[in-house]
């Protein structure tokens, strides 16, 4: 997806993701060519033992997959359900779990209008990302692509990042493969929207900070059409690229339709800011669908409605004698990151606190608890650096931003005040949902702030004590918030406000405490 504002929606994604096991290794794949590990620099030359045919005219006709290239991976999705074994489902604040389902020798993706929001947040697609990685060689995917209304974008792509949350930071260049994706166009400038269907090849770069840069100063872009100069809407077709580090080959149900240079070279040499780049990623497979703008969705769309499915009947990537060519790569990469603990022995470094609010670190019963000082005002420490727009640079080796995912703390409470608890998705102190314990009504709420309104969205009642210990949990999968007070679910809403952000602790009038903090990235 070339759009910066798309891969900033879906690296939240982390894509999220999805079983929760992150970055699972380099390679799982088929020969030594698949281990993990630094290959020396090269322009692979395994990849090019099968190099693209010729398109001249006159040349032999030929037909994909080459010889030269043998199956590694594949899905046909004859199951009832997605195998996990294989996929991640999408993580991410514009996808859905349950718009994602296998039968019928389909993988069938819904999209959906949820709720009434004229913005994103009112819609959801989905998707999967493949756990295993890949790199120069032939991918394929047997579908049938709708014609939409514009703003839906189905695609067929790859990146680094598998969708699996926490995302690691590398720090490095990586390429991205578009072997299709359905963009929306405005029609003469007129608004009403048209679609079109193209590929292409970008690289961009997870920086320090954990953001997305786009590192790419050529865009090769290739409209798929067939030989008669229409598009495929509505049709069943396999949709093919040969990726090599000299060319690009587009192959259309099995023949090569059109030939270019990569414009990657393997490998760019370093700059100021990156070492020499890596761009034999190893890289994810990806089918998506998301929307990327509601300018031509009508607020007459009831909640509920289908805008179509996105079908797809078989996947498979093909390498040059079965052997994925190792990647380019100068150090080696971030490890896994599923959970995240805090026990305060570092002295909450990494937790930003809200001007005015007053914080301190003790000792309790062996352990170390994070305190909140002030019974005056509101008290937030959120996980990561100050929320601010732009953000500031990230010190964490992994970004601090979840979209799927459990966080759990024992909360204690000292006095009768306006309660505290957990915080989620938060993007910045005026926005975020709240899993709080009130002790001033007796009870336990979910509630949401959105520019600076607060709004209790699910509450029971239970019995709080001042100085007995509480185990909170705040569990956000998709649209479903689950609070939890000692393993025992106590409150549940479906809410569409916010898709990803930071987890927190937040306290308004109320001396607390909190220790052994988890967060865990839900697949």
């Amino acid at each position: 997806m070339p759009s910066r504002s798309v891969r900033s929606l879906r690296h939240h994604l982390p894509a999220g993701a999805v079983s929760a096991l992150l970055l699972v290794g380099l390679l799982t794949g088929v020969g030594p060519a698949s281990a993990a590990g630094s290959a020396e620099p090269s322009a692979s030359p395994a990849a090019e033992t099968c190099a693209p045919p010729s398109t001249d005219p006159g040349a032999p006709e030929v037909t994909y997959p080459l010889p030269c290239l043998k199956q590694v991976f594949s899905d046909d999705f004859s199951g009832t359900s997605l195998d996990t074994d294989k996929w991640n489902v999408r993580k991410s604040g514009w996808s859905n779990d349950k718009n994602v389902s296998v039968g019928g020798g389909k993988l069938s993706v819904d999209m959906k209008r949820v709720s009434t929001s004229k913005e994103k947040d009112g819609f959801r697609g989905g998707g999967i990302s493949s756990k295993q990685r890949f790199g120069y060689g032939y991918y394929e995917l047997t579908a049938t692509i709708p014609h939409l209304t514009p703003g839906w974008h189905p695609a067929f792509w790859t990146q680094i990042w598998d969708g699996a949350e926490a995302k690691s930071v590398y720090n490095r260049p990586f390429t991205e493969l578009d072997i299709f994706e359905v963009q929306s166009t405005d029609a003469c400038g007129g608004g009403s929207g048209s679609t079109k269907l193209d590929g292409g090849v970008i690289t961009w770069n997870n920086n320090s900070s954990g953001s997305d840069v786009d590192d790419t100063p050529f865009k090769p872009r290739f409209s798929w059409q067939k030989p008669n100069g229409k598009f495929t809407w509505g049709e069943k077709h396999r949709y093919g690229l040969h990726y090599t580090p000299t060319h690009l080959t587009w192959v259309l149900d099995g023949k090569p339709v059109k030939t270019q240079p990569n414009p990657i070279q393997d490998p760019l040499p370093g700059t100021a800011s990156h070492p020499a780049a890596a761009y034999n990623s190893p890289m994810s497979v990806w089918i998506t669908s998301i929307l990327t703008t509601t300018k031509y969705i009508g607020d007459d769309v009831p909640v509920g409605h289908s805008f179509g499915k996105f079908e797809v009947d078989r996947v498979a990537y093909y390498a040059p004698n079965g052997q994925i060519p190792p990647p380019y790569s100068t150090t080696p990469l971030p490890g896994p990151v599923k959970t995240v603990t805090e026990d305060f022995t570092d002295g909450a470094v990494h937790w930003w606190k809200n001007p005015g609010s007053q914080w301190s670190v003790t000792t309790q019963n062996g352990g170390r608890v994070l305190r909140n000082t002030s019974a005056s005002g509101d008290a937030l420490r959120v996980l990561g650096g100050p929320l601010t727009t732009p953000p500031q640079p990230n010190t964490l080796p992994y970004t601090p931003s979840w979209t799927n995912f459990s966080a759990e703390a024992t909360v204690t409470l000292d006095g009768t005040g306006q309660g505290a608890g957990l915080m989620g998705r938060a993007t910045d102190a005026q926005n975020y949902y709240y899993l709080q314990l009130n002790p001033a009504k007796q009870e336990v709420s979910l509630v949401k702030k959105v520019q600076q309104v607060s709004t209790v969205i699910a509450k029971t009642p239970l019995a709080i004590s001042s100085g007995t210990p509480y185990r909170l949990k705040l569990v956000i999968e998709d649209n479903t918030l689950t609070g939890y007070v000692d393993g025992v679910a106590k409150v549940t809403k479906d809410d569409f406000v916010f898709g990803t952000g930071r987890v927190g602790l937040k306290g308004y009038q109320q001396l607390f405490g909190v220790s052994d903090v988890k967060i865990t990235a839900l697949g």
